[in-house]
């Protein structure tokens, strides 16, 4: 750590405190240690999160992930800073007190490192951390192998780290037939718990709940599943990751249901289990193909992004082309937004929507569905030939579909840029050109979805340049 980096940690310790300090921020002065426990949890899974999209050292390369990453982590180093400040002010120890703690543990705990114990392997290495941790708790809570887990760790991470520690004392199948087999004796047992709740119904039809089954089934729920943590620890995975991402998927398919659902005008109750289930199955095969979402608003130089792709092979899917369709004279769109609107003329029309908020709304409440059907439809179809797609829309972050695309790639200029290409490229009045620029999303919205930047302030050259560079990572899958 060279001096300006010991400088920002302590520049970093003294902004805490004077937040703190008499005149600083009410706020942070009228925290406790017992108040900030929600802040402390949820900044430790808004680090998991970012964790979550980091497969390899190349995820680092991606500006968001990087980003996010870098200021996951200060937020949650800011509950350590605020909650050693508070013990500072209680005369108990300060953040420094607790570096010099974790300093003298690391050293005593790492004997393989700083002392004369070899360890040749992961596994070795563990296991020293384990036996001098056992001395440690020894002499505060006694000499059970359990001793010390915390009681607030999530039912699933608990449950791995007891199996993992009665695992290092022997207490284990020897091989996965032993773990399987128990998973299947659990699977009959709840299977017969459950059924023999279904024979209590059909003896008492007309009781809501003839027996209370909370506690058996509970018990064999409970039996199930830690019977698959044990799979999970024979195979080194983290259980509580894995949900997590079954959970993740989960909730991507279902908002894709929701969102075809919603095309036809219905609700999930409005639909039925095999609708349903089929846009499922089609949010299922969409994951089979990489979407990249390309946005940034109008005039940015997306087009032209979006032409190097397709001379490069790659699909291009234009939402502003498919509206366009949409709203001709043999669209299907025109005759609702000549009822509604008045026009269809597309000059009139851009006119209309960037001046009335109320005809703006209307416009979207009939484009935006139609737009996201055919688009499917595209995405379907070039998916049969295609691995890779490229979605080109301006409104991508204003109608939340980033959330369909694997990454997000924005291009960005200058506001004085984009006013400026659109007056020239459309003959269009300065007035109606700058309120066009300035009723998109704003550049820190656009931001924060995305996971490229690509600037686009310079020549085409440069521009082209970036564009490439992106494309032959892409398929070199090194991002």
């Amino acid at each position: 750590m060279n001096p300006t980096q010991e400088n920002i940690l302590f520049q970093l310790i003294q902004t805490v405190h004077r937040l703190r300090a008499p005149g600083g921020c009410p706020w942070d002065r009228s925290q406790t240690h017992q108040t900030l426990r929600p802040y402390l949890i949820e900044e430790a899974y808004e680090v998991l999160d970012v964790l979550d999209q980091i497969e390899t050292e190349n995820d680092l390369k991606i500006p968001k992930i990087r980003n996010d990453f870098r200021e996951e982590l200060g937020d949650l180093l800011m509950q350590v800073l605020l909650h050693s400040e508070m013990t500072r002010e209680a005369g108990a120890f300060d953040i420094y007190d607790v570096a010099h703690a974790l300093q003298e543990k690391l050293i005593r705990r790492h004997p393989h490192v700083f002392g004369e114990i070899q360890a040749h392997s992961t596994e070795s290495a563990l296991q020293n951390w384990e036996q001098e941790k056992a001395k440690e708790k020894k002499s505060k809570l006694g000499s059970g192998i359990l001793e010390g887990l915390p009681k607030n760790l999530p039912a699933l991470q608990r449950t791995a780290r007891v199996i993992e520690k009665v695992t290092q004392v022997g207490f284990q199948w020897k091989d996965i037939e032993g773990p399987l087999d128990k998973l299947q004796e659990e699977l009959n047992e709840l299977k017969a718990e459950v059924l023999k709740l279904e024979k209590e119904k059909t003896k008492h039809p007309n009781q809501n709940n003839p027996k209370n089954p909370s506690v058996e089934l509970a018990a064999e729920l409970g039996d199930l599943l830690f019977s698959v943590c044990n799979i999970a620890h024979h195979f080194k995975i983290s259980p509580e990751d894995a949900l997590r991402q079954t959970v993740f998927r989960f909730e991507k398919r279902f908002r894709h249901v929701e969102n075809r659902l919603k095309t036809s005008g219905k609700s999930p109750k409005e639909s039925n289990l095999e609708e349903m289930d089929q846009f499922w199955n089609e949010a299922k095969q969409l994951e089979k193909i990489q979407i990249l979402g390309l946005t940034g608003g109008i005039a940015s130089g997306k087009s032209t992004v979006a032409r190097i792709f397709l001379e490069q092979g790659i699909p291009v899917i234009d939402a502003d082309q498919i509206s366009r369709e949409l709203s001709s004279e043999k669209g299907l769109a025109y005759p609702t937004i000549i009822e509604q609107l008045g026009t269809g003329n597309r000059k009139k029309l851009r006119e209309l929507i960037f001046f009335n908020e109320e005809a703006k709304q209307k416009l979207e409440a009939i484009l935006h569905p139609l737009i996201y059907l055919e688009s499917l439809k595209k995405i379907q179809q070039f998916s049969q030939t295609h691995s890779l797609i490229v979605y080109e829309a301006s409104l991508i972050v204003e109608t939340g579909r980033y959330r369909d695309f694997n990454q997000l790639i924005l291009v960005e200029t200058t506001k004085e840029n984009q006013i400026q290409r659109l007056i020239s490229r459309d003959q269009i009045d300065p007035e109606l050109a700058e309120k066009m620029i300035n009723s998109q999303a704003s550049l820190l919205e656009k931001r924060k979805y995305a996971t490229w930047i690509l600037d686009n302030s310079d020549s085409i050259d440069h521009l082209k340049a970036r564009v490439f560079d992106f494309i032959r990572k892409i398929k070199s899958h090194s991002i």
